[in-house]
């Protein structure tokens, strides 16, 4: 057991990334900061116009909106970096010959990716939102800024899905691909929703002649909407739902994460 893990040797190897890299580390934070900033803004525009401002009689900010992009966008970023020294030959060697375990290398990448990654965009939300938060109501004296439903959406199982899940695809694509991971998942990942759109449409209109309105407001995994010409409204169940949960949110991630690690292990061979 002590070959797979030591609590002391693993610390050592933790100390030592962080001390060998915590510019990159402090780089992210400046794009956790700047990320909030950005989403901030956005959802400030729209009070930008006058005339729809002036029809409002209150309007409620929620702030789960900046927290869960932050949140799923780091996850997918730290995801593809924490793993992107494995592929390239000559820094593989430098790590695998490191002594500290194949499981201790990942447990470290995984943990940056996941719990800390979460724990830091957290908390520089709050930081965020309790700076601008009396710039925003000293401007736009109607809005509510909501905080009280932050932590129930957090736990939506959508959102696990995005974060857990997606991250988990990222940290494959890093041991597969040498260069450029994350924009080759994240361009292959586009390029499946388009497909899978069109495919959705196609097979929809084959099996339904007589419709009139197609809705389909998320391809794939989300509810799909259909209205014939006699009126009938079909809403099929969404595969984020029921029994699809446990693959979604207890089974995909796993599997992703083993597969992360067995792709290490086969640098060792």
């Amino acid at each position: 057991m002590n070959d797979i893990f030591n609590i002391r040797r693993f610390g050592w190897y933790a100390r030592k990334q962080f001390r060998e890299n915590w510019k990159v580390y402090a780089l992210f934070t400046v794009g956790i900061v700047l990320m909030q900033l950005v989403f901030i803004y956005l959802m400030c525009e729209p009070l930008r116009n006058k005339s729809y401002y002036n029809k409002l009689n209150s309007y409620t900010m929620n702030t789960f909106t900046s927290l869960f992009n932050a949140v799923a966008i780091t996850a997918w970023i730290v995801g593809s970096y924490a793993f992107h020294l494995f592929p390239s030959s000559s820094k593989t060697i430098s790590s695998l010959t490191l002594p500290v375990s194949t499981f201790e290398r990942f447990s470290f990448a995984w943990l940056l990716t996941i719990p800390v990654g979460f724990l830091v965009v957290v908390t520089v939300w709050r930081v965020t939102w309790f700076l601008v938060t009396p710039t925003i109501i000293d401007v736009f004296p109607k809005v509510m800024i909501d905080y009280d439903n932050i932590y129930q959406n957090v736990l939506n199982s959508i959102t696990v899905i995005w974060i857990f899940a997606f991250s988990g695809i990222f940290m494959v694509g890093a041991m597969m691909f040498k260069q450029y991971s994350f924009l080759k998942i994240l361009g292959l990942g586009l390029a499946g929703v388009v497909i899978l759109y069109i495919v959705e449409e196609w097979v929809l209109s084959a099996l339904l002649d007589n419709q009139s309105v197609l809705k389909i407001p998320y391809p794939g995994y989300t509810f799909l909407n259909v209205t014939t010409e006699s009126k009938l409204h079909l809403a099929f169940y969404s595969t984020f739902d029921s029994v699809y949960k446990i693959w979604w949110v207890g089974c995909l991630p796993v599997i992703l994460w083993v597969a992360t690690y067995l792709k290490i292990k086969e640098k060792e061979v």
